[in-house]
C-alpha cells in the first residue's frame, strides 16, 4: 500500500507534488503555533523556545545515523553560527508573539517574510532592484497595516515581535543561500538546531521551571513538528517551481485559524483575513515574476 501511493506521487507533475509538500509544511507550521499557545499558559516562551532547538536535534539523529557524522564536515562554520544566533532571535520574536495576539493574527502578519527576504536579496546579496519587488513590498507593507490597523485599535507588542522576527529570518536566509552553495538542506537543517541550542540553553537558564511530563511530550511534539515542517517546506522548493508552490504556502492561514478556533477559542475579524490576503497576494506576484524572469535567463 505504501509502495503503492509513493509510485503514485512520484509519477506527479513537479508542480503537484511540490503543492503537496508545501500544503503539508502548512499543516506542521499551524501545529507548531497550536503548540506554543498551549505551553504558554504555563511557561515562558524562552523556554518553550529551548525544547524546540534541543528536540529539533533529536529528530534529525535518524538521519545523522544513517548518513555517518562524516556529513557534517562543512567549510561555514562561522556562518552556522551567524544564523544560530538569527534563528534563535528569530524564534523569540515569533513564539513570543503567539503568547500576545491571536494565531491568526500572528499567522496573517507572518506573510511578510518572503517580502523582507527579497528585501535583504537586494541589500545583502546584490540581486537586481525590480519595480516588482519595491510593488510587493509596498502592498505587504499595506496589508500589514490592514491587520494592525494602527490607529483604530491599539497595537500590540506582539505584532513588533512578528515583523522582527521576519528581519531576523530574511537575514538567515540569506547566509541559507550562500551555504547551500556546496550543503544540502539537510545539513543546514540539523546545524541550525545545533547552534540554535547553546544561545537558547544561556537564555532559559534564567526563566527555568521543571516542566510535568505532559510538557516534556508537547515540547518534543514541538520541535518534532518544527523541524519537520522546516525539512517539508524546503524539499517543496526543490521540487516545484516557486511561482506555482508558494500560493499553498497560504494554507497555513485557514489550518492557523481553524486551531486557534476550536482549542483556543479565538476567531480572527475580517480585517485580519482581508490583509494576510493582501500580504500573501503581493508575496505570489513577487514570486511569480521572479521566477518568470530566471526561466527567461535560462531559456
Amino acid at each position: 500500500m505504501i509502495q503503492s501511493v509513493k509510485t503514485a506521487f512520484t509519477l506527479l507533475p513537479p508542480s503537484a507534488q511540490g503543492a503537496i509538500w508545501m500544503t503539508l509544511s502548512a499543516v506542521f507550521f499551524a501545529a507548531q503555533a497550536g503548540i506554543v499557545r498551549y505551553l504558554s499558559k504555563d511557561l515562558h516562551f524562552i523556554e518553550i523556545s529551548f525544547f524546540r532547538a534541543l528536540f529539533g536535534i533529536v529528530v534529525m539523529l535518524p538521519w545523522l545515523m544513517r548518513s555517518g557524522v562524516g556529513v557534517l564536515r562543512t567549510s561555514h562554520t562561522k556562518l552556522y553560527v551567524t544564523r544560530g544566533l538569527l534563528s534563535t532571535i528569530a524564534m523569540y520574536g515569533w513564539f513570543g508573539s503567539l503568547t500576545l495576539i491571536p494565531i491568526g493574527d500572528a499567522t496573517a502578519i507572518s506573510f511578510t517574510f518572503p517580502l523582507f527576504i527579497a528585501l535583504a536579496g537586494v541589500l545583502l546579496l546584490k540581486e537586481p532592484a525590480h519595480a516588482t519587488r519595491w510593488i510587493a513590498l509596498a502592498v505587504g507593507f499595506a496589508g500589514t497595516l490592514i491587520v494592525v490597523r494602527p490607529g483604530f485599535q491599539e497595537v500590540n507588542i506582539g505584532v513588533f515581535m512578528v515583523i522582527g522576527g521576519g528581519v531576523c529570518i530574511a537575514f538567515s536566509a540569506m547566509i541559507l543561500k550562500v551555504m547551500l552553495r556546496t550543503d544540502t538542506p539537510d545539513k543546514a537543517a540539523i546545524y541550525q538546531s545545533i547552534y540554535m541550542l547553546p544561545f537558547a540553553f544561556v537564555a532559559v537558564l534564567f526563566v527555568w521551571e521543571w516542566p510535568t511530563p505532559e510538557q516534556w511530550f508537547w515540547g518534543f511534539m514541538l520541535g518534532a513538528g518544527s523541524t519537520t515542517a522546516q525539512r517539508l517546506y524546503s524539499r517543496a522548493f526543490a521540487t516545484g517551481d516557486v511561482g506555482s508552490i508558494t500560493p499553498f504556502d497560504f494554507t497555513r492561514l485557514p489550518f492557523a485559524i481553524a486551531i486557534g478556533f476550536v482549542i483556543f477559542s479565538e476567531l480572527p475579524d475580517v480585517w485580519t483575513i482581508v490583509g494576510g490576503v493582501v500580504i500573501f497576494c503581493s508575496s505570489v506576484f513577487a514570486g511569480q515574476t521572479e521566477s518568470r524572469r530566471d526561466r527567461k535567463k535560462l531559456s
